[in-house]
């Protein structure tokens, strides 16, 4: 059998959950050429409509400021989607943003069914990438209107959904999934090192201060910090929402817990199950 890519990665991750920055990462570290597919198959599964011509936004990347798609291979700019969507693919790295989980692991496309688009795989990776909620919902609360608004209708029921996954309450995902802590990654060379090596990657620490442009950048810097990303707060911005009602909100006892199982208490105290309906009760009124 043929196989058109080598290496299939779907990488599941909520928005302003740090999967921007794991994308970038594996990217610059994994010694092959890679082709990223953005938000390729969300709300959910678009690429039913598209079909092949998801790979325009790849040849889109080859000049210009558009966000880049292709990394460790050169290609002419005047290339064809049809061209690139054909090519023989190292490694074809597709991340999935805001999918709910329950309804992906039923997706016809996702089992099978996308390799008429993508074409066969030798090997398929699942990565699940999760930041603890009271950053994650911070930043998303940071975000423009639009995110705002999933702060209250998307993202309560939906981090903890992940959140059973990543410590395998819930098995939506194949068993062999990769579970990556942002905070854990952004923080520590040692897992850095484990993950790649998980990953098969030669490198863990390339591009580590390049800031994404996917999303716009960070929620609360933009791309001010670009070439500094780990000069970024992203296990402190829940202080700034300490007393925001939306914010609070959002959160509820067993997202504490599970936030707390498995990244330690991040706000040391600040937010507790305890402590939740006092903070929220005495929140000053919501700023937008």
């Amino acid at each position: 059998m043929e196989y058109r890519n080598e290496t299939e990665i779907w990488l599941w991750h909520l928005k302003r959950g740090g999967g921007h920055a794991i994308v970038n990462w594996i990217a610059q570290n994994a010694g092959r050429p890679l082709f990223h597919l953005n938000n390729c198959f969300s709300k959910p599964f678009k690429v039913r409509l598209r079909k092949k011509k998801i790979f325009r936004i790849i040849s889109r990347s080859l000049g210009g400021n558009a966000p880049k798609r292709l990394f460790g291979l050169e290609l002419p700019e005047t290339i064809d989607w049809r061209e690139v969507a054909e090519m023989h693919k190292e490694i074809l790295l597709c991340s999935l943003e805001n999918v709910p989980l329950g309804k992906a692991s039923r997706e016809i496309l996702y089992h099978g069914g996308a390799e008429p688009i993508l074409g066969p795989s030798r090997e398929r990776l699942n990565i699940l990438v999760l930041r603890d909620a009271f950053n994650t919902f911070a930043s998303v609360r940071k975000s423009k209107r639009r995110m705002r608004r999933r702060l209250k209708t998307f993202y309560p029921e939906h981090w903890k959904r992940y959140a059973r996954e990543f410590l395998g309450e819930t098995s939506l995902l194949p068993e062999d999934t990769i579970m990556i802590s942002y905070n854990r990654w952004f923080s520590s060379p040692e897992y850095r090192q484990e993950l790649a090596s998980k990953l098969k990657m030669p490198n863990s620490e390339i591009g580590l201060d390049v800031l994404s442009s996917d999303g716009g950048g960070s929620s609360f810097s933009g791309q001010e910090l670009k070439n500094r990303a780990r000069k970024l707060d992203v296990t402190g911005r829940w202080r700034n929402f300490l007393h925001d009602q939306a914010y609070l909100r959002a959160l509820d006892p067993e997202t504490i817990r599970l936030s707390n199982e498995i990244f330690g208490d991040v706000t040391e105290g600040e937010i507790t199950p305890e402590n939740l309906k006092s903070l929220q009760a005495g929140a000053w009124k919501d700023v937008d």
